[in-house]
């Protein structure tokens, strides 16, 4: 009797164990993942998720897990060269970047906080001159306008182009020879239009300034035809930064605004200390150690499955997207969209449901959802449906919506000969 009691009171101790989330039996992952659209944070790569489950509570044998270990060293004189466990990855995160995107020499690397939204108002605030501040944005939709939004607090705005269903060759703007900088974004999330191409920019005009943060990493981008290229996390990169890269005549010939918050005036930041960089350190505050950790493993996995190469990852996300866009052609008008396909965005894929039926649209979210296929629903400014698809989808997950929307088609629209 007394040797049946000590077994249920273990069986219960180990039963209570294996219900508790803190409970180490608990720190496996399913081989299964969900089909997860979500426009951001967006899925990652499972290699990439699996590997940081694997490294969480032992970064680089430390016995610490990267969240722990601070990005500064007992010298705190920003030397430039690592001295440390966080240190040496940061930097190694930034070597795997510059040869994954070819970034020139003259250019720095800065790991920030404040997402996108962050550099609407950075952007201005360290490029524009004291006197008669000038910037010129290309209006591509709600991101572009919410960038120009914010410009207009900083300096004179005025719109060079504007996209509607095409974009119009960069020869056609009407971009003033004295503005600071011109603003673009070369991926509209809300909308679907994309660069697939970087702009001509002759070298006199103002300097470029692109928002890359869900084109970035899904196809080669010439960084030297641009002043500064930025991204936030949350889509192809990992969430919780912005990475900036900003040609260095950007950072020695001009002066941040005197009221520019210090988090984003690009000099105090480690990327672009004079003379010598130190992308762990960051005057300001602590730099975003963990998800400058899980970029570098991205970027692994990009070096690992593509080569590093980023033409066999447009190629591949081009492939990957056009059978989407090809099941919305084939609908006969029950799916649309009226941006041009040369344009079409190969990371967000919205469109409308039987002409833009807020409630059929609604049902297709709602069971899609019901099918595994989650977050599918549009943007609340445009409506509408959105398959978004950045790096870490894999293939089946695409061809699972496609899959899905064929069968909702066939159930739901009248002009589909199987559904009469």
């Amino acid at each position: 009797m007394i040797l049946v009691h000590r077994l249920l009171s273990a069986s219960r101790h180990l039963a209570g164990r294996l219900s508790s989330p803190f409970s180490s039996a608990v720190l496996t992952m399913s081989t299964e993942r969900a089909h997860n659209f979500s426009p951001g944070p967006g899925m990652l790569p499972t290699k990439v998720m699996e590997r940081a489950q694997r490294e969480f509570l032992n970064f680089q044998s430390t016995h610490m897990g990267v969240l722990e270990i601070t990005n500064l060293d007992a010298s705190n004189d920003h030397p430039g060269e690592p001295r440390q466990p966080v240190q040496k990855m940061m930097l190694e995160t930034e070597h795997k970047l510059r040869e994954t995107l070819k970034i020139p020499q003259n250019y720095r690397v800065l790991y920030m906080w404040g997402g996108a939204v962050g550099q609407f108002s950075a952007v201005p605030l360290n490029l524009c001159s004291k006197e008669n501040p000038k910037g010129d944005y290309v209006d591509m939709g709600f991101w572009s306008k919410r960038a120009l939004t914010e410009g207009k607090k900083y300096c004179d705005v005025h719109v060079a182009a504007t996209v509607t269903t095409k974009i119009p060759h960069s020869s056609t703007w009407d971009v003033r020879r004295d503005a600071d900088f011109v603003h673009i974004c070369l991926n509209e999330t809300v909308q679907g239009t994309e660069f697939h191409e970087d702009p001509e920019w002759p070298s006199d005009y103002p300097p470029l300034v692109a928002d890359a943060t869900s084109t970035l990493l899904s196809r080669p981008v010439d960084i030297a035809r641009y002043g500064i290229v930025y991204a936030s996390g949350g889509k192809n990169l990992p969430a919780g930064m912005c990475l900036v890269i900003i040609r260095e005549d950007l950072l020695t010939d001009r002066e941040a605004h005197p009221l520019c918050p210090q988090v984003f005036d690009y000099r105090k930041l480690g990327g672009a200390l004079m003379p010598k960089a130190s992308c762990f350190q960051s005057l300001p505050n602590t730099p975003p150690v963990f998800a400058v950790y899980m970029l570098g493993l991205v970027l692994d996995w990009i070096r690992e499955d593509f080569g590093g190469d980023l033409n066999q990852v447009k190629r591949w996300a081009h492939a990957r997207a056009e059978k989407l866009y090809d099941a919305v052609e084939a609908s006969r008008g029950f799916y649309s969209t009226d941006v041009s396909r040369e344009c079409r965005s190969v990371m967000n894929a919205p469109f409308w449901v039987n002409g833009g039926d807020i409630e059929m649209e609604r049902r297709f979210a709602v069971e899609a959802a019901a099918a595994g296929l989650h977050y599918c629903f549009g943007h609340p400014v445009t409506g509408g449906v959105r398959i978004t698809m950045y790096l870490g989808l894999p293939e089946a997950t695409s061809d699972a919506a496609i899959a899905f929307m064929q069968k909702f088609e066939k159930e739901n629209n009248p002009n589909t000969p199987a559904a009469a």
